[in-house]
């Protein structure tokens, strides 16, 4: 798959990104199109925006940020998803920042793992061996990840240990019904059209096999060749 047919992809950040007032019309932008390369993703997607909708802007930034950051269901960050506060998420991060340095790419107020500059990066690779690298070994385990964070039973558990943290739980039926499970469930419909028979070591929740790195001078080794590093690799030797 070229970059000419992931284009999809960059239009999948908006609603990862905090939302602004463009964000309905992107929405609606977007809904067309993913009629047209996706249809099977559409219903999916259709209950994220239906949701979205009938919310005011205040609203839409509320439920954003209490399901991403104040007392977060889940994480953006791709990295961290995927390798919670190991080592090999600073390596991930700092490849990501080279990778969006080479396009010029302003990755905002968010780090470079963050879900919205990845799928924005992603657009706009024309690597083939990389594009599949990132698909296979990180946007699908992350995005996974992700949306087993929903999970009525993982959502129960959370809960129950914030009550008996004595946590504050803010408007707990927005654990329930979250318009977010349905954006990162059609998003993972469409990275498993485009990229279909991916092992299921790399579609479950772990990723810790996972080193990116730079092209190197000599070798001109893609960010994501090194999927299981060796010790002296993995040592910095």
């Amino acid at each position: 798959m070229m970059n000419n047919n992931l284009e999809i992809y960059r239009q999948f950040s908006a609603p990862f990104r905090y939302p602004g007032l463009e964000l309905i019309e992107e929405l609606s932008n977007f809904k067309a199109q993913l009629e047209l390369s996706h249809p099977g993703a559409l219903p999916e997607f259709e209950k994220y925006v239906s949701h979205m909708l009938v919310l005011a802007p205040t609203q839409r930034e509320e439920i954003f940020l209490k399901t991403f950051e104040v007392q977060a269901i889940c994480h953006l960050e791709i990295g961290y998803v995927l390798f919670g506060e190991d080592y090999k998420r600073g390596l991930f991060l700092a490849s990501m920042k080279e990778e969006h340095r080479r396009r010029c790419h302003d990755c905002g107020l968010e780090l470079p793992d963050h879900l919205s500059n990845v799928l924005d990066l992603f657009s706009c690779l024309d690597d083939e061996d990389l594009v599949k690298d990132i698909a296979e070994l990180a946007l699908i385990p992350a995005v996974r990840s992700m949306l087993s964070a929903f999970d009525e039973k993982r959502i129960r558990d959370r809960i129950a240990s914030l009550k008996k943290k004595q946590e504050a739980i803010v408007q707990e039926e927005l654990n329930y019904g979250n318009p977010y499970r349905h954006a990162l469930g059609a998003l993972l419909m469409v990275l498993d059209h485009d990229f279909p028979g991916v092992p299921e070591r790399h579609r479950g929740l772990t990723g810790n096999n996972f080193i990116p790195i730079h092209d190197s001078k000599d070798g001109e080794l893609p960010m994501c060749a090194i999927a299981c590093p060796s010790v002296e690799m993995a040592q910095g030797d």
